[in-house]
């Protein structure tokens, strides 16, 4: 039997991961006629329960997860949205180690999600599955201060909470000039030399 294929997509909020997380979803059920499960974390609802949504209002049916489901032999492919949040209290169970029972069964897996919080800290479900990735792509979005390439996430509202569902009301794009670490600023203002 077949060891199935890894593909991880990461990057900042607004580089186009659920984007392209459906593209491919789309493109192996057209392209191959195969069956897939497209799931996503049940906390995630900023868009729909049982859809997986770009920032576009693009979207595809999706299951909502807090464990594995049971995946049919007929499954072909497993894509995986907001892989970051596969953890507790979110996600019962080790994903990392589900997805790798996936691939033992011959399973492709696609996962797309954050690398980093706005801290600049990898997330260590991301991280790992880069780690055991077949494919990675890592994209990038524009900053929201400057317009050029943008790695980081801004968040708006210092707290201490590392994940925290949110738009732009709360995360935006920034480069590296125009980011920093909340955690490292005490009570003053950052200033920025241009």
């Amino acid at each position: 039997m077949r060891y199935g294929k890894l593909e991880v997509i990461c990057g900042p909020m607004f580089s186009g991961k659920s984007t392209e997380i459906l593209k491919r979803a789309i493109w192996y059920t057209h392209g191959t006629g195969s069956h897939i499960m497209l799931l996503k974390p049940a906390f995630d609802v900023r868009y729909a329960e049982n859809r997986v949504v770009n920032h576009d209002g693009i979207g595809f049916d999706a299951v909502p997860i807090t464990h594995m489901p049971v995946i049919a032999d007929s499954i072909k492919a497993v894509f995986i949205d907001e892989v970051q949040f596969c953890v507790d209290p979110h996600y019962h169970g080790d994903v990392v180690e589900d997805v790798r029972s996936l691939l033992h069964r011959g399973i492709d897996v696609a996962v797309s999600g954050l690398d980093m919080d706005w801290r600049g800290r990898a997330f260590p479900v991301t991280a790992t599955l880069a780690a055991m990735a077949d494919g990675l792509w890592k994209l990038k979005s524009r900053c929201a201060v400057c317009g050029h390439e943008a790695h980081k996430t801004f968040k708006k509202h210092r707290n201490d909470r590392t994940v925290e569902l949110g738009q732009a009301d709360l995360y935006e794009p920034r480069c590296n000039a125009h980011w920093h670490d909340h955690s490292e600023v005490s009570g003053r203002e950052l200033s920025l030399d241009l």
